[in-house]
This record gives structure tokens, C-alpha cells and sequence, in this order.
């Protein structure tokens, strides 16, 4: 058994510290186990954090953490920890990040293109058509995209069927621990997300009550997991618009249907285009557009179109890593120039803005970089 892993998971499963600060702790001590086996004096220093952390038994934490292990051996769930290799790259970006995650399922949380699709959970007949029409007509271009949505009634299990039906994989972000399907009835279409590639993601543990809070607190990791959110139906008020809300915090994109000017179920999505909180969107076309996704085929178009050699630019060693990125794939977004060149956020987003600068580049709508 992992022991570094235990520790990091009975750290975690103190509710009354955080996952930005679990991290922070970590950092400071080194690791997991230094933290929770640290003395009286060090803790004293960290205040009201230092006094929870001396009131915890280690011995019932490091029990329960263990059988916590148990069940995701004994139904091969994987444990994914912030910083490792397997843990999804856009939500390890957002600063309150899970420090650990419990995934059932085989979908690449990584893949190149990603939404996220939330709403009301009273949806229209017109909710559920906009968000069918949306997947099956992204469906034709990116057979690969995946589709994130939080498993509950209305857009949620909306989306999740229509991704299931167009065959593309779709992961469920739940409020609750593994060993349960909240609400029970879509345990049916959760077996099926798991079975055609998708899957169910959480950062609670077993046992684990799908209370209030813990919904409020999913929405930042349905939000983080994609490139963008879409808002397909949505009251004046609710979880959907608090799932904007963050992803706009955390530099995602949001877009969003309108709908009917008398229409309650509308007024969110309405109120959020006329604020300039998210891009209204009509169909597939829209959402393309507006994110700068490409198919391969007119990807591969665009790039012949670009090959000018930059040899002899006088480029930084990053300013030619940006632009040869950019020449052999087209236009991107950050956090694709982020995968592409490895380079640092705050190094890719200062280079970004000299070659903008010199005339070499182009800030495009929807966060899209592009060659001049």
C-alpha cells in the first residue's frame, strides 16, 4: 500500500482544511505525512490550522484512509493525485484544485477538446433539443470531444445522453463518495457512461452524503475539466450560474443559448449574454468559431497557409518555440501553448504579448493566439 498516497488521502479527508490549503501544507512540511506527523510546536505556528490538525487522531484518519484504498483497489477506481502525470492538466491550473480525485472510468481527462454543458435542472423540451443538436452536430468534426456535466436531473442527464447517443464519451462530476449513484435513478446511464468510455469523477470519499455544499463545491471541478462551459437553459438563479461564475474566474470560456425574453427557464443564460459574461451561441458552428477549434482537415489547411520559415527571425529560444508550435499546428489557445511547449504560464503569457507586440502574432476572440 502507498504510503505517501494514505497519508495524502487522510489529510484530504479533514473537511475543515481545504484542498488549496492541504496543498500549501505540503509544500511547507515537504509531504502528506510530514504534515500530519508533525510536533506540537511546528503546528502551534500555523494558528487555527495548527489546532485542527492537533485535534485529529492520526491513527482513525490513517484506518479510514486505508479502507478508502481498499474500495478503489476492489473496483478499480483510479486515485489521481494534483501534480501527478494522470491528474487532468486543466483543472491542476485552477488554485483550488482537489488534491486528489477518484475517477471510474477510461475517458482521457486531458483530450484535446473538452465542455462542459450545465443547466437547470427543470429543463424545457427546448433545453434538451439545443444541447441534442449541439453533440451531434460537434460530433461530425471532433468524434473525440468530451463532454462534462454533473449527473443530476435536467441539462445534466440531458447532456450526458445525448453524448451517449452520439457516441461520445461523457464524464459525470458527482457531490459524493463511489460507492453510490446520486440521484439513484441514473445508476442505468452512469453504467453506461462507464461502458462507453466515459466515467464518473469525484473528490469525496466513500460515504460520503450528496449534501448542499458539496454540490456548490463540484461545480469548480466541472468547470475547471474543460476548455469551456456551456449554459444550454438556466433560471434567473442556481448552480448552473455559479458553474459561469467560476469558470470565468478560472479563464475558461462561457457561452450560452439564448432563450425566449418571457421564458423563467431562459432568464440566467439571457442575463449572462446581456452582461457580457458569456458568448451567445446557436449551434455547433458558433461554439467552433468562437473557441478556434479546427478539424484535422481544415487544421492541416490553415498550417500549409503558415509555412514561413522563422529561421532567419531574431526570436528569443520561446518566441520560436511559441511560433513553430503555432506553425505546425494552427491556431491555439493558451493552455494548448502551454501542453505544446512546455513553458511556463507566466513565461508563455509575457512571450505571447512581446511577439503581439512585434507584429508576429494575433489575440483572436475566444482566446485564440494565431500567426499574422
Amino acid at each position: 500500500m502507498d504510503d505517501e498516497l494514505k497519508y495524502l488521502i487522510a489529510l484530504s479527508s479533514i473537511h475543515s482544511i481545504g484542498p488549496a490549503k492541504a496543498r500549501l501544507l505540503m509544500e511547507t512540511f515537504g509531504a502528506a505525512r510530514q504534515v500530519l506527523e508533525a510536533d506540537r510546536k511546528s503546528l502551534a505556528a500555523l494558528n487555527r490550522t495548527g489546532q485542527i490538525l492537533m485535534e485529529q487522531n492520526l491513527d482513525t484518519l490513517l484506518a479510514r484512509a486505508e479502507q478508502e484504498m481498499r474500495f478503489a483497489a476492489d473496483h478499480n477506481i483510479q486515485i489521481l493525485v494534483h501534480g501527478q502525470h494522470n491528474y487532468p492538466k486543466r483543472l491542476s491550473t485552477c488554485p483550488d484544485a482537489p488534491a486528489l480525485l477518484y475517477y471510474l472510468g477510461k475517458a482521457d481527462l486531458n483530450t484535446v477538446h473538452t465542455i462542459s454543458i450545465v443547466g437547470t435542472r427543470a429543463c424545457t423540451q427546448y433545453g434538451r433539443d439545443v444541447v441534442n443538436r449541439l453533440l451531434e452536430e460537434l460530433r461530425e468534426s471532433f468524434p473525440d470531444l468530451l463532454v462534462i456535466s454533473g449527473l443530476a436531473f435536467g441539462i445534466d442527464i440531458s447532456a450526458h445522453r445525448a453524448a451517449l447517443q452520439n457516441g461520445l464519451p461523457t464524464v459525470g462530476v458527482v457531490a459524493h463518495g463511489l460507492d453510490r449513484i446520486y440521484p439513484a435513478v441514473h445508476r442505468n446511464t452512469a453504467s453506461q457512461m462507464i461502458e462507453q468510455g466515459g466515467g464518473i469523477i469525484t473528490e469525496y470519499m466513500t460515504h460520503t452524503e450528496p449534501i448542499a455544499r458539496n454540490f456548490l463545491a463540484r461545480n469548480r471541478i466541472i468547470a475547471g475539466l474543460s476548455d469551456a462551459v456551456i449554459v444550454a437553459e438556466s433560471r434567473d438563479k442556481g448552480g448552473s450560474l455559479v458553474t459561469a461564475s467560476i469558470a470565468l474566474d478560472y479563464n475558461r470560456e462561457v457561452y450560452a443559448f439564448p432563450g425566449r425574453c418571457n421564458d423563467d427557464r431562459s432568464m440566467g443564460c439571457n442575463r449572462l449574454i446581456r452582461l457580457n459574461r458569456a458568448g451567445l451561441i446557436t449551434c455547433a458552428k458558433d461554439l467552433i468559431e468562437a473557441l478556434g477549434w479546427e478539424s484535422k482537415s481544415s487544421a492541416t489547411t490553415h498550417t500549409l497557409q503558415h509555412s514561413i520559415p522563422f529561421e532567419e527571425e531574431h526570436l528569443s529560444p520561446t518566441g520560436r518555440l511559441i511560433l513553430d508550435a503555432l506553425q505546425q499546428h494552427g491556431d491555439l489557445r493558451i493552455t494548448q501553448l502551454n501542453d505544446l511547449t512546455g513553458l511556463d504560464n507566466i513565461v508563455l503569457i509575457e512571450e505571447l504579448l512581446n511577439l503581439e507586440m512585434d507584429g508576429k502574432i494575433r489575440n483572436c476572440p475566444g482566446g485564440l493566439y494565431q500567426l499574422r
